[in-house]
């Protein structure tokens, strides 16, 4: 028999303080069902979260995670079950499938900005804040009641609006404060690095109201200290807010997150297979963070090839591996870059030296050489790759493919010319399906491992999909420039997109967060 809200609660007040390891129940479902084409994702989830909680949402690319996430957040209807919010002091109950006359009355929907007055917030993948607005603005406008949401207010209490506007300006000036972006309130969001613009997200959805806070993949592309500052952002939130959180992560950022999780959910085969209780306790097969090298190197390397370090300006470190059958003698340069000097508005972003003089960057990649680019965010790595790719212009220095100078060429010669680009970001039509999207690549369909996708609509894919998608699509080259190519991708599927990518393409030149794991 379902369980009531009242229900739950009268349990939570009753039960003592031994039995559950955090406080009350503020969230739970029952027999949550959704498939899309006739594939199940989720089959009957029953699934409880406490408040003080912070869980790891684990699973293989495809298995649910986003999907879940999506319905929790009122973002994607299931097909069946119920839904109970007890965070906030009028609990709400959604039984699914919901009939269609539920609709009609104006205070009763399922939609995203309903679930998040039930104190339930979200971070994305891609990072949503808004760009032209400035940091102030963007957690200002979180604020529940803001007065401007309100005319009325606005035309009639004019007096009120202006104190209220301040107050929250000042409450959001506090919260840049706290992290460590004091003097930066007026900076717009574009002008941040992908740490700091990671926290104001979150701390935007604090803002909002949020008990219970979802988050998908908050320590995605970041490097080591980026990694540490929001690490330290969501302990402060879980130590003095008593915020729940769920956290969907990467397979090699899972480690990072060890002194912080204290429920292991396992999300398999439609259901939450297991449920680990214990703070401290973690997976054992999960591997130690610290790691000099990204964990898909090895799978690269052969017995007899030679792996050459060399250090770049600004922290960052360049990684040959170079296979003696692969290599023509004399070394064939594929890709030169002649004090290539690269500006974003009147910022210089590729071409300074360690002391911020504008000397310009040199580099050559080989024919046959897999060159792997680690260094910190905001170092210019997708900046670098865009500008070689024609997406960017140049503000100095020469780019030449295969002896060819390729300045001034738009994108689409280059393409034809040999060049290959995978951006970090998932770039897909959403509209297309899977097998659409790879027809318009080019790409014969049945030399992808993507059969069980071909179907599905690319704006229903999880992020690993899409980026499963993203590396199918990628045409054999010259050379492929990839930035962050197996980002959430799990392990498995890392094993297999490094394998297809070896056969198709030659020469790599792939660009990763520096100290990532």
């Amino acid at each position: 028999m379902p369980l009531s809200a009242t229900h739950l609660q009268t349990r939570n007040q009753s039960a003592k303080p031994s039995e559950p390891p955090h406080g009350p129940v503020l969230l739970c479902t029952e027999g949550l069902k959704k498939a899309f084409g006739g594939q199940v994702v989720l089959d009957g989830l029953d699934l409880e979260l406490r408040q003080g909680e912070v869980v790891l949402l684990r699973g293989e690319n495809g298995s649910g995670k986003t999907t879940l996430l999506n319905i929790l957040t009122g973002n994607l209807e299931p097909d069946a079950g119920t839904i109970h919010y007890l965070a906030d002091d009028t609990p709400r109950t959604y039984h699914f499938p919901r009939p269609w006359w539920r609709e009609l009355n104006p205070f009763d929907h399922f939609t995203p900005e309903f679930v998040a007055r039930e104190g339930v917030g979200r971070t994305w993948q891609e990072i949503r804040l808004f760009g032209s607005q400035t940091l102030r603005e963007n957690i200002a406008l979180a604020e529940p009641g803001h007065p401007g949401e309100n005319p009325l207010i606005a035309l009639f209490a004019a007096g009120f609006s202006n104190r209220r506007e301040t107050e929250i300006n000042q409450k959001a000036e506090a919260m840049l404060a706290r992290l460590g972006l004091a003097g930066k309130e007026d900076a717009s969001a574009d002008k941040i690095s992908l740490g700091q613009a990671k926290r104001v997200a979150i701390a935007r959805a604090v803002a909002a109201g949020a008990r219970i806070l979802f988050l998908d993949e908050p320590l995605a592309g970041l490097d080591r200290q980026g990694i540490q500052d929001v690490l330290d952002l969501l302990e402060a939130l879980g130590r003095e807010h008593q915020l729940t959180m769920v956290i969907v992560e990467h397979l090699f950022n899972q480690p990072h997150l060890r002194g912080l999780v204290t429920t292991d959910w396992l999300l398999q085969n439609g259901t939450i297979q297991q449920a680990g209780k214990e703070k401290g306790t973690f997976p054992a097969y999960l591997r130690s963070s610290e790691q000099s090298r990204p964990p898909w190197f090895d799978l690269m390397v052969t017995e007899d090839a030679e792996i050459v370090d060399e250090r770049l300006s600004r922290g960052a470190l360049l990684t040959r591996i170079r296979h003696p059958k692969v290599l023509q003698d004399p070394l064939a340069p594929v890709l030169e870059l002649h004090k290539l000097v690269v500006r974003r508005g009147t910022r210089t972003v590729i071409g300074l030296d360690d002391h911020g003089n504008e000397t310009g960057l040199s580099l050559t990649l080989h024919e046959g050489e897999y060159v792997i680019l680690q260094a910190p965010n905001g170092w210019g790595k997708s900046t670098l790759f865009s500008a070689i790719a024609g997406l960017l212009p140049i503000q100095g220095g020469a780019i030449e493919l295969k002896g060819q100078p390729l300045d001034g060429l738009p994108t689409w010669i280059r393409v034809q010319r040999g060049l290959r680009l995978l951006l970090s970001d998932h770039y897909i039509f959403p509209g297309l399906s899977v097998r659409e999207s790879l027809k318009l690549s080019g790409i014969d369909d049945s030399a992808t491992a993507l059969e069980d996708l071909f179907e599905r609509d690319s704006a229903s894919l999880s992020g690993g999909e899409r980026r499963r998608l993203a590396l199918a699509g990628l045409q054999s080259g010259i050379i492929a420039l990839c930035d962050e190519p197996f980002d959430a991708l799990d392990e498995m599927k890392t094993r297999d997109a490094v394998t297809n990518l070896l056969s198709r393409q030659r020469t790599l030149f792939i660009a990763i967060p520096y100290g990532k794991a």
